[in-house]
């Protein structure tokens, strides 16, 4: 009996960690609208695209000029494809994981790291679409 009760508190309190973490926001993580998100499309201003979807999302609709890198990936491919001294826009198919690439990110040494505010737009006709048509 005893046992299922420490089980259920270890059990409630993983949760509670989980919900914080998920609510809190990612220090250094800044959320950009789409205007700027297109006008950064147009110019880049020496920003990095990474797309952190997997292939078969990236290969169907994707902002031209992004690097396709999964979450799983990151960890081992992140020093061969990006540098940590430009600015790096995730793109994600939810908030959630722009969080998690955001805090992968921040613990190898991006400081400057953005997404968009509407997670959808760069594939749902966003600027992928602009650029090559639906």
């Amino acid at each position: 009996m005893i046992l299922w009760i420490l089980f259920a508190l270890f059990a409630a309190a993983t949760a509670v960690v989980w919900v914080v973490r998920e609510l809190t926001p990612v220090q250094g993580l800044t959320f950009i609208s789409n205007e700027d998100l297109y006008s950064y499309e147009k110019d880049r201003h020496g920003m990095q695209l990474l797309d952190v979807r997997d292939q078969v999302d990236y290969i169907k609709h994707h902002v031209p000029g992004s690097i396709n890198i999964s979450i799983g990936r990151l960890p081992y491919v992140h020093e061969s494809q990006l540098t940590s001294e430009a600015p790096v826009v995730i793109l994600a198919e939810n908030v959630r994981k722009t969080k998690k690439a955001a805090r992968m990110l921040k613990r190898y040494g991006f400081l400057r790291i953005y997404a968009p505010s509407n997670v959808k737009a760069p594939w749902n006709c966003g600027c992928c679409c602009r650029s090559v048509g639906c």
